[in-house]
Order: structure tokens, then C-alpha cells, then sequence
């Protein structure tokens, strides 16, 4: 009986995390919709503010105390800037190679969801490993504003792009062991499918040129 309201406990938590996935991505579509109404000259500085909204909300213990508030404003702020991102693939890739890949992504997304959901037993010890390459991907983003070398981009988008995948196996299996908050699991999922999102279209455009 114990067991049963467990799962079935769990199995309200699962659709709670999905639900806001769903949201963040609404807030997300506001945010790209508002984003082509930004100056062009506006997106460095946006960039650069999420860049130290996530290393606070990283570092900074007290900001725990505010991540739903630097959720939604991350989710808005991402679409801003990821407008003309997705008008330069559209028009780089092209509008048929554009869906391709960014359904290739949400595949990809769903193919290691599923691993880590069904397949993998335990993938807690993932996670030890992923935050420092994550922290090092960060930093090695930031240089990327600054070096315009176009092997160094390759690496950072093959790495992001393996980074961002397991992250998706860790945070499914933490799902299927029911350690999570729906709130922060809706929020990481999101930020995992559209950064697979992101580096598919990237590598897409690297590989085109």
C-alpha cells in the first residue's frame, strides 16, 4: 500500500515537472517573440547578463532563495537573444534543414531521456562529473566571445551538445528515482532540450560552411 502511494505520488511529481517544462517554454516563446523588437546592439549586453545570472544562481547560495523568480527570467531572457539566433539558422540552413535538425534535437532529447528513464539503473554519480564540465563549458563560452577561432567553436558546440545529452540521461533518472522538485526539474529539462537544440543548429552551420 506504502509502495503504491509512492509511485503514485511520484507519478503526480513526474506530470507536475512536465507541466513546467511546458511553461518555461511558453515564457520562452514570449520571450522570443518580444526579441525581434530588441536592437541588434542590446543582445551582447542581454548575453552577457544571463551569462552572470547563471554563475550567481550557481555559486551564490542565497540566490536559492529566488530560483523561481531566476527561472522565468532566464526563460524570457533566452528567447530575447535566441531570436536572431534561429533567424540566422533559418537562413543559413535554410527552412527545411532548420526543422530538420531541431526535430533531430527534440529526437535526441527523448532517445536519452529514455535511457536514463528505462535502461540506465542509477545515474547519480553522473551528475559529480557533469557540474564541473558544465562550469568549464560556462567558462569556455565566455572566451568564445572573445576568440573568433572557428576549431575552438567546433569543440565547444561538440562538447556542449555531450554535455547537455547526459545531462538530459542524469536528470531523467533522477525523475524515475523520484529525486526531484517538479519546479527545478520542469526548468532543467527545458534548459537541456534547448541547448541541444542550440548546438545541433550550431554544428549544422559549422559543418554547412
Amino acid at each position: 500500500m506504502n509502495y503504491q502511494s509512492t509511485s503514485v505520488s511520484r507519478s503526480g511529481q513526474v506530470r507536475q515537472a512536465w507541466l513546467y517544462f511546458m511553461y518555461y517554454w511558453v515564457i520562452f516563446g514570449i520571450g522570443t517573440f518580444a526579441g525581434q523588437f530588441i536592437p541588434a546592439a542590446m543582445r551582447m549586453p542581454i548575453s552577457v547578463l544571463i551569462m552572470a545570472i547563471v554563475l550567481i544562481s550557481l555559486f551564490v547560495k542565497s540566490s536559492r532563495k529566488f530560483s523561481a523568480l531566476i527561472a522565468n527570467v532566464l526563460a524570457f531572457l533566452l528567447g530575447v537573444v535566441s531570436y536572431a539566433s534561429f533567424m540566422y539558422y533559418l537562413s543559413d540552413l535554410g527552412t527545411t534543414a532548420f526543422y530538420q535538425n531541431v526535430g533531430l534535437a527534440i529526437a535526441a532529447f527523448f532517445a536519452f531521456g529514455f535511457l536514463g528513464y528505462f535502461v540506465i539503473g542509477d545515474a547519480s554519480g553522473l551528475g559529480r562529473l557533469l557540474f564541473p564540465a558544465l562550469i568549464a563549458l560556462i567558462f569556455a563560452s565566455i572566451l568564445g566571445f572573445f576568440i573568433q577561432m572557428p576549431m575552438f567553436h567546433l569543440v565547444i558546440t561538440v562538447a556542449g551538445l555531450a554535455i547537455f545529452l547526459l545531462y538530459t540521461i542524469y536528470d531523467f533518472n533522477r525523475m524515475k528515482q523520484g529525486n526531484f522538485s517538479p519546479r527545478e526539474m520542469g526548468f532543467n529539462l527545458f534548459i537541456n532540450l534547448l541547448n541541444i537544440i542550440m548546438d545541433i543548429l550550431r554544428l549544422a552551420s559549422i559543418l554547412k560552411d
